[in-house]
């Protein structure tokens, strides 16, 4: 009888323990942001996110849509919807787009937010699209380290990392100051600042996680006259989001608000940027 009650009581305790490991498997299921295997670095993020990033430039431009690069982008929908910064789009209703192999494209605006500093594009491809999924950006914390896609220089798929330097970051306003050469002037908020290097033509791409998720898109940086150095800035993809379902909105017909009007719970964007 005593070794069938030692029995029990190990079995018990084994039970309990196999319990715990699966509470702690089920919380660890919880976090949205992809697991990345030991020495896989960001090979499978930037190799997504190659697939997803385009450059955006004027459509008609005299010699072709490598005449005047604007900037980057990168598709959040296979069936062909792209997200910018608006600054980067400036208005127009129609835009080049070119793949990393490239293949050359045409999106009209859905719809330009500039308080957020965030347009929604939309192209008709001709098969699916690899499209990038948008993180939950109040997770993000300062030391992740984070990889920047884009077209600078017209130079498509360009990838450049770091790590998330802080979060929520707010400039000119509560007595934080302006930067020099205005690149962040106004009520800015929520910034996620990055030294991921950001030079000319990278703003509106994806500011993304190991997992290959995006947390931000790039707007702006400030470099202080040397290019491609200093600190970089993202708006959060919570707020993109945001603007991403009012331009689904818009598409369906069930809502068409005017072009560049800032809703109420969404941050003031910068001015200038690469």
């Amino acid at each position: 009888m005593r070794t069938e009650r030692i029995l029990l009581a190990a079995a018990g305790v084994i039970g309990v323990l196999i319990l715990i490991l699966l509470i702690a498997a089920i919380a660890r299921g919880g976090d949205d942001a992809p697991r990345v295997r030991g020495g896989e670095g960001f090979v499978t993020a930037v190799e997504r996110g190659q697939q997803a990033t385009v450059m955006l430039s004027v459509a008609g431009a005299p010699g072709g849509p490598d005449a005047m690069p604007m900037g980057s982008g990168f598709v959040v929908d296979s069936g062909g919807l792209i997200v910018t910064a608006a600054h980067v789009a400036g208005g127009m209703p129609v835009v080049n787009i070119v793949y990393i192999d490239g293949t050359v494209g045409r999106a009209e605006l859905v719809l330009a937010d500039e308080a957020a500093d965030t347009a929604v594009f939309r192209t008709t491809p001709s098969k699916p699209l690899q499209a990038l999924p948008l993180a939950d950006s109040n997770r993000v914390k300062a030391g992740e380290p984070v990889v920047l896609m884009g077209a600078p220089f017209g130079l498509t798929g360009t990838a450049t990392s770091g790590i998330v330097s802080t979060v929520n970051r707010q400039i000119g306003i509560g007595g934080a100051p302006d930067f020099e050469d205005g690149a962040l002037r106004g009520p800015v908020q929520a910034f996620i600042q990055t030294d991921a290097a950001l030079t000319a033509g990278g703003s509106g791409g994806p500011l993304m996680n190991a997992g290959g998720q995006v947390i931000g898109v790039a707007t702006a940086r400030e470099s202080r006259g040397a290019p491609g150095a200093g600190l970089a800035f993202a708006i959060p993809s919570n707020v993109v989001k945001t603007v991403l379902d009012r331009a689904k909105a818009v598409m369906d017909g069930t809502a068409a608000p005017p072009m560049g009007a800032p809703p109420a719970d969404l941050p003031a964007a910068p001015n200038q940027s690469p």
